[in-house]
């Protein structure tokens, strides 16, 4: 006995936004499941009135089939194929195309599976057909197309006990491999049914859905942007591997493509540190910064500036950004990273007329937020010292002497 399994547990791909329509089909999915298999057979809870049968074609059946299944193994296994490549494809394509993607798909699964069975196997037009597959095969049409450079984990069992060889585990496998082969099995495994006396899966379907994905996939333009994420995917592979440089020409590859993208700004700033482009990473922290305001992220804004700060000395965005953003993170009361910011754009912008007052936000902090009332005299000194004729400098003065620290007046020093 030879015996060979595999089925996909992830993805190398990430998503970003939470797949809300993913989870509402299997949700759907799930209870149509109960229902049908737990619920009265009589009167509006007969479902079986939602089977698609070949033999009487219907387009409310070819649609209303994907949310039955015959049992638990049959569900278990089309829900880890729905939300291992429904999510990645969702956070793609947005609600709105993915769902068309699911619907469509199930439609076109069924109505190739009749014309199939019709013109190759006849007999078998009185068997019904109930499953997500035809959706869940579409999705994989889809991901072909539009994120053919992934690679997908697969858990394998190889058993071979003639050869001595029983061995488990988990891999990554290139997409195009992975579904091509899946394709090919789907293909051979329908020819060999049709010339059989019974059937028992639809392969049909599968066929069907799988080639209305790839066609939709197509419409929906998703060729340029594969290729676009095809770049990023081989950045995040190479920085995976710490081959920087490569990661870096990667990731710089991509945003000529997508300029807009914050979060691979992020990422290409790492890269360019780990491969000690410090200015570069500077100004992709910036731009980060820049893009992530403009699309009202001020929290993650803030958390990319703290990151580089810790990752580059003195670093500091142009003024009013910069103040904005420090006086943010002192609202939010992140002190200690507040005073980084403030430090930090004192010693960028000595001239400024802002930076008066952010010595004396400086000095606040020190003293009733971190109890160290001698920085804030430090603070005080030098607005009194550098900045004599600011409106702030007799204000400083008074706090020279109330925390016990005086100092000339004001119009005695040089």
């Amino acid at each position: 006995m030879y015996f060979f399994y595999y089925f996909p547990t992830g993805l190398d791909v990430r998503s970003r936004r939470t797949p809300v329509i993913t989870y509402f089909l299997v949700a759907m999915c799930v209870i149509m499941f109960v229902l049908y298999k737990y619920g009265p057979v009589s009167g509006a809870w007969n479902l079986s009135n939602l089977v698609f049968l070949p033999a009487a074609p219907v387009l409310p059946a070819s649609l209303s089939y994907v949310f039955l299944h015959m049992g638990w193994f049959h569900l278990i296994g089309n829900m880890v194929y729905l939300v291992i490549f429904g999510r990645a494809l969702e956070d793609r394509y947005g609600p709105g195309r993915f769902f068309a993607i699911f619907i469509l798909t199930a439609i076109a699964g069924a109505w190739v599976h009749t014309w199939l069975v019709a013109w190759l196997a006849p007999r078998f037009l009185v068997y019904g057909v109930i499953g997500a597959s035809g959706a869940t095969s579409g999705l994989l049409g889809a991901f072909m197309v539009r994120l053919y450079y992934a690679r997908i984990e697969v858990a394998y069992w190889v058993f071979m006990p003639l050869q001595a060889v029983n061995r488990a585990g988990r891999r990554y496998i290139p997409a195009v491999i992975g579904v091509v082969s899946w394709f090919a099995y789907q293909g051979v495994y329908a020819a060999i049914q049709y010339g059989m006396d019974s059937a028992g899966v639809a392969y049909g379907v599968h066929v069907g859905g799988f080639g209305a994905g790839v066609v939709l996939a197509l419409l929906f333009g998703s060729l340029p942007a594969a290729r676009a994420e095809k770049r990023l995917a081989l950045a995040r592979r190479a920085f995976s591997k710490s081959e920087f440089f490569a990661a870096q020409a990667e990731y710089l590859e991509y945003l000529q493509r997508r300029p807009e993208d914050a979060e691979v700004h992020v990422e290409t700033a790492r890269a360019c540190l780990c491969s000690g482009e410090t200015g570069l990473a500077r100004f992709h922290y910036s731009e980060a910064i820049s893009g992530l305001i403009e699309a009202g992220e001020r929290g993650e804004a803030e958390e990319v500036l703290a990151a580089a700060m810790r990752s580059i000395d003195g670093f500091v965005l142009d003024e009013k950004l910069h103040l904005d953003l420090a006086y943010g993170m002192e609202r939010s009361m992140k002190f200690n990273l507040s005073l980084t910011a403030y430090e930090n754009f004192a010693l960028k912008y000595p001239f400024s007329p802002d930076t008066p007052f952010i010595l004396l936000r400086m000095a606040g902090i020190h003293e009733r937020r971190m109890d160290c009332p001698e920085r804030a005299v430090i603070c005080y000194e030098k607005i009194v010292k550098h900045y004599p004729d600011d409106s702030w400098a007799e204000f400083a003065e008074g706090e020279i002497w109330r925390l016990g620290r005086r100092e000339a007046p004001v119009g005695e020093k040089s």
